[in-house]
């Protein structure tokens, strides 16, 4: 009896083990986040945005002369026209009355309130120059880089804080290519 039981529990064992090679790992998955203390989540569509600003022509910013060579005159502070864009906070809780976004990045060196463009990585091709990127609220007024945005009232639930971007002539010679930023942002809670 004792032989039977024993030999029942070799081949129990035998199968698990010459079982193993069944359930081995074909890949790995990486998990990651973190929990926050906040009275709200960022979207991860709003974690990671892309904002197409378009192309633009040289021309908003000024005219080119007829001169030969024909020469660029603009005017600072010309604007493109603005692209849109949201962050949305998702499951406000009771506590969340307002916020308020401070937006950062490399600073444009001729306007320290807007971001400097660059070309992104494209190998031979100069970056645009006498333009930079500037922030502003669904209406158009002006966050400056490390400023606070006006607040936002928050509601129960979800919420969507409405941006724009937009080209700007941060001098009055402006040349063409690429014009890409990158930006943070971090969301403060009233």
């Amino acid at each position: 009896m004792q032989k039977a039981v024993f030999f029942k529990l070799a081949a129990v064992v035998a199968a698990g083990v010459l079982s193993q090679g069944a359930f081995a790992a074909d890949g790995t998955i990486n998990f990651t986040g973190e929990i926050v203390d906040a009275p709200c989540s960022i979207s991860p569509n709003s974690q990671n945005m892309t904002v197409p600003l378009g192309k633009v022509s040289r021309n908003v910013f000024g005219t080119l002369s007829t001169a030969t060579p024909p020469v660029f005159t603009g005017t600072v502070g010309k604007k493109a026209t603005p692209a849109k864009f949201t962050i949305d906070l998702l499951g406000c809780g009771a506590t969340a009355k307002g916020a308020t976004v401070t937006f950062s990045g490399t600073a444009d060196g001729d306007d320290a309130t807007v971001l400097r463009v660059a070309n992104a990585g494209q190998v031979g091709v100069g970056a645009a120059s006498g333009v930079g990127i500037e922030l502003g609220d669904s209406a158009g007024t002006k966050i400056p880089l490390g400023s606070e945005s006006s607040q936002y009232v928050l509601g129960l639930g979800d919420n969507s804080l409405k941006f724009q971007a937009t080209y700007v002539s941060t001098k009055t010679a402006v040349t063409v290519g690429p014009a890409n930023a990158v930006a943070q942002f971090t969301v403060a809670y009233k």
